[in-house]
């Protein structure tokens, strides 16, 4: 099953004046302006949300609609309508918790069917089985659905025996979750087909020992095909100590055991270690780890933050003469969302804090270092702020945030990029591998500024504070028009490589089925997929004689058709096409006018086109 839909973003030229006063509640950071949405219809930004304990948040596509929907803050899952709109599902997941400490939530498809289920993790933990109509059934049978047993801090899913089926490891920091004797961590075999239930696994170290656990992730950081566990351990007591880190030996005994890892300066150091997080922060085609620091408790007064360069498996702790202040700034860390937040073909990243501190973002400049970037509401705020998700919400390429917190400091951030770089977005969906396609690597090569650099990404469902960011794999290339390769390793072993692939696309790649690149031989002069262009010219200039944006589509098939305009509010304005439509290539024109025939006034809007199965929101500015 292949299915990909272009999009292009061309470069916007907007008059000063007008940035300013469209671009209320916003922090630019460079080209790159992040609006926090303050709507009142947007249950996100109004419903109230928890102000205990350490929740996590995630972007997520619940119901397949091609949309991330968002599940934050204990208990809430917000579906995505579309046009920046949210509908606040009952999903009843968290509904059972009786502590609110920890709080923690991982995606996958466990049962292969489709569609993404969900653990959740606290005082009183739960397995909810999505039954694919909105609705979740939680598991209450098994080892796993004793929901008192299970209890623990985080949660993450990964396939560590490559059996095809993700398994579950529960983290439990003795001594934080309640007054309840503290267990060790859990671990749980998923066993697949017919029934898909799970094996407690009681046998290794970091499921016997009692330790102040708190996120474990997943990541193949020896790029030897398996996937190795990482737990933070952080006391918060003023203590330091290594974290867990562990080898995953399949590949080298042929059983998946664990090893402590012993090496310096990664399992030797002296932290107070809450989320490790795998990313190749300089493009050089292996995963570096960065790993964020608490510290702070009646006797220190926090702690810095670690980058570790990986160069060919030997490890460097980076300095703050080698990478910048974030490495050096000393605070009390939480999660790091990492992310081309800028599309300019390098990972940059945020960084929570709690205890007074503001939030951290850090710009990479493509040379090694980072720049600590931007003033105001988007780094700033002293409240809690235990996680943060990125994901695509609003479709147009870039990547937004999302931060939890009380009901005055949660917040999304919307990010409308204005440089005109080039990106792509692709879902993997694993058929030998896990349906979800956790632990793929993704890699892509583009030619930035004269220069070839090749981009990797691993999916995975824990990459922030018990939360995750989406499983789409992003990336941003610059002034790049072309991906000169575009390369899939999955879990099963199983690699795909295309060439020649177009950018600004959203493309799914189905294990097995090839990467689609947009070039097909013996094409049919009908369209292969849906496309939505960019409108031109764009700006709209009313005040130019005959003026006229024209919005180019293609139906690969006959179906109904609905092209609207709306606002920044995602309030519709008029509507262009409302009807059923042969498959081809069509257009429609607006003149920048509501549905009443009133010129808008200058700014910045959104047109939608609506399909059985196509949904898609480009931006244009409208300038008198």
């Amino acid at each position: 099953m292949l299915h990909c839909f272009s999009t292009n973003r061309t470069a916007r030229v907007m008059p000063k004046v007008l940035l300013m006063a469209i671009m209320t509640w916003s922090v630019t950071l460079r080209s790159q302006t992040f609006v926090k949405i303050t709507d009142s219809t947007n249950p996100i930004t109004t419903s109230e949300a928890s102000t205990n304990g350490y929740v996590g948040a995630s972007w997520i596509d619940f119901n397949n609609d091609g949309r991330l929907d968002l599940f934050a803050n204990r208990l809430y899952l917000y579906r995505n309508d579309g046009s920046g709109a949210f509908t606040k599902i009952a999903s009843g997941i968290g509904a059972n918790q009786t502590q609110t400490i920890g709080s923690g939530n991982s995606w996958a498809d466990y049962d292969n069917d489709g569609d993404l289920d969900c653990f959740y993790s606290g005082g009183t933990s739960r397995l909810y089985r999505n039954n694919g109509d909105g609705t979740f059934t939680p598991i209450t049978t098994g080892e796993i659905g004793d929901s008192l047993a299970t209890r623990g801090w985080a949660c993450a899913w990964a396939d560590y025996d490559h059996d095809g089926n993700v398994d579950l490891i529960i983290t439990h920091p003795a001594g934080f979750v309640g007054q309840m004797p503290p267990t060790p961590n859990h671990l749980f075999h998923n066993d697949g087909p017919p029934n898909y239930t799970f094996t407690r696994v009681t046998a290794g170290e970091f499921v016997t020992a009692l330790a102040p656990y708190t996120v474990a992730t997943w990541s193949d950081y020896d790029n030897d095909g398996d996937i190795d566990l990482f737990i933070g351990s952080g006391p918060a007591n003023g203590n330091f100590a290594p974290d867990y880190l562990y080898r995953n030996m399949l590949k080298e005994t042929g059983a998946a055991n664990f090893e402590r890892i012993t090496t310096a300066p990664i399992a030797t150091d002296l932290v107070d270690g809450q989320v490790w997080n795998w990313i190749d922060y300089d493009n050089d085609g292996d995963l570096d780890a960065f790993l964020t620091n608490y510290g702070a408790s009646q006797t220190t007064n926090g702690l810095a933050n670690n980058l570790y360069r990986n160069d060919n498996g030997i490890f460097t702790r980076m300095t703050g003469a080698q990478v910048g202040s974030i490495v050096t700034t000393v605070d009390a860390s939480l999660a790091s969302v990492w992310g081309d937040f800028d599309n300019d073909g390098d990972l940059d990243v945020l960084v929570t804090q709690e205890q007074g501190r503001s939030r951290r973002y850090y710009r990479n400049n493509g040379d090694g270092t980072f720049t600590s970037a931007g003033t105001g509401d988007f780094v700033a705020g002293t409240n809690r702020h235990a996680s943060a998700t990125a994901g695509d919400y609003d479709n147009d390429g870039d990547l937004d945030i999302y931060v939890t917190g009380a009901s005055a400091t949660k917040a999304l951030f919307r990010n409308d990029l204005t440089n005109g770089n080039s990106w792509i977005n692709i879902l993997c969906i694993g058929t030998a591998s896990n349906r979800s396609a956790i632990g793929a690597k993704v890699r892509a090569k583009a030619t930035i500024d004269g220069k070839a650099i090749w981009q990797l990404r691993e999916i995975s469902s824990q990459n922030t504070f018990n939360g995750q960011s989406m499983l789409n794999a992003h990336f941003g290339f610059g002034n790049a028009t072309l991906i000169d390769s575009l390369k899939i390793e999955w879990p099963s072993g199983n690699v795909e490589v295309a060439s020649n692939v177009p950018v600004n696309r959203f493309i799914i790649v189905t294990e097995g089925s090839g990467i689609p690149t947009g070039v097909k031989e013996n094409s049919s002069p009908l369209p292969a997929d849906f496309a939505l262009s960019q409108s031109y010219p764009n700006p709209l200039q009313t005040s130019a004689f005959n003026s006229a944006t024209t919005i180019t589509y293609t139906l690969p098939k006959s179906t109904q058709v609905v092209l609207s305009v709306y606002n920044v509010l995602g309030q519709r304005l008029v509507t262009l096409v409302n009807r059923a439509q042969e498959a081809g290539s069509h257009t429609a024109t607006w003149d920048g006018k509501d549905a009443k025939g009133e010129i808008l006034p200058s700014g910045i809007y959104l047109y939608k086109i609506e399909t059985d199965s196509f949904t898609q929101t480009k931006k244009l500015i409208l300038a008198k």
